[in-house]
């Protein structure tokens, strides 16, 4: 898989002096692996690679550690996506992974239908915001929840790019907010250049550069990164653990059926498709200390 990495900037256009702040990742590996584990139809893959790439931008608006949960919800044929994303780490899926022809993200998506975004900053602490859809671009729609629920001048972009074959050939995104002491207007203009098609000329044109991405994209002429660049995975966090915790949680009439099943229990993680197959012997063993309530 191809080696994607994010990263994080500030800058200025020197004529205006307006302050930016800008993100840029890609995510060509991700996309493709996503493709890969939940078998997606190509016009799905351009969907749930565009709510990766925007959620993992998003999450570089939490502090570390943090996680932010997307759910996109339309009445297209997809009928929603769920991404789970920190800053680095990122799993998603579709409803429906195999969203039939070649439609475009509004088509697969829908037009009508809610954004929801939960940010959980550990401790009890979460913050969730909702809003309605407004193109089905995905990227669009997450650029507007920023700008409704979180009432920050922000310009979001994110593309997938497929080859005949259907299978991923580049992937990206950029976010551009607005600094406190910055112009909204420096973002409008690149909200406009987003529209009409940059980014995909840029990941087109086969640059696979964050740095380059967000110097572009942004157009400043005084851009400074910050820290280091992150390198960025489809990464699940279940486990093997994870699943017998969830088994445990059942009721012993629920154990004793899948017992009595006398086959191996199959347990598919919707994030990442994996499965877990669970012998009889640790269903009992699962099962067996509350023989005795």
């Amino acid at each position: 898989m191809p080696h994607d990495h994010l990263i994080r900037g500030v800058g200025r256009r020197v004529a205006g002096s307006v302050g930016l702040r800008v993100a840029a990742v890609v995510t060509t590996g991700v996309a493709a692996e996503a493709a890969q584990r939940h078998g997606l139809s190509p016009s799905a893959t351009c969907a749930v690679g565009r709510a990766l790439t925007g959620s993992l931008l998003l999450a570089t608006l939490t502090k570390g550690g943090e996680r932010v949960t997307v759910q996109l919800v339309g009445d297209g044929p997809i009928r929603s996506i769920t991404v789970d994303a920190t800053d680095g780490d990122v799993r998603g899926y579709a409803a429906n992974p195999s969203v039939p022809g070649t439609l475009k993200v509004p088509e697969v998506m829908g037009r009508h239908g809610v954004v929801n975004v939960l940010r959980d900053m550990g401790l009890r602490d979460r913050y969730q915001g909702q809003i309605s859809l407004v193109t089905g671009e995905i990227d669009e729609d997450l650029e507007a929840y920023l700008r409704t629920s979180e009432q920050v001048p922000s310009a979001l972009g994110c593309e997938v790019i497929l080859g005949e074959d259907g299978a991923v050939i580049a992937a990206g995104g950029v976010l551009v907010q607005s600094l406190p002491e910055g112009d909204p207007d420096s973002v409008r203009e690149v909200q406009h250049a987003l529209r009409t098609g940059l980014l995909r000329q840029l990941l087109s044109s086969g640059i696979t550069s964050p740095v380059e991405l967000a110097r572009k994209v942004s157009g400043l002429d005084d851009f400074e990164v910050l820290g280091e660049d992150r390198p960025v995975q489809f990464q699940c966090r279940c486990s093997r653990d994870r699943i017998d915790s969830m088994l445990g949680l059942l009721s012993s009439v629920d154990l004793d059926e899948m017992i009595a099943d006398d086959k191996p229990a199959e347990i598919i993680c919707n994030f990442c498709n994996t499965t877990y197959r669970v012998e009889r012997a640790e269903l009992e063993r699962i099962r067996g200390p509350r023989q005795q309530n």
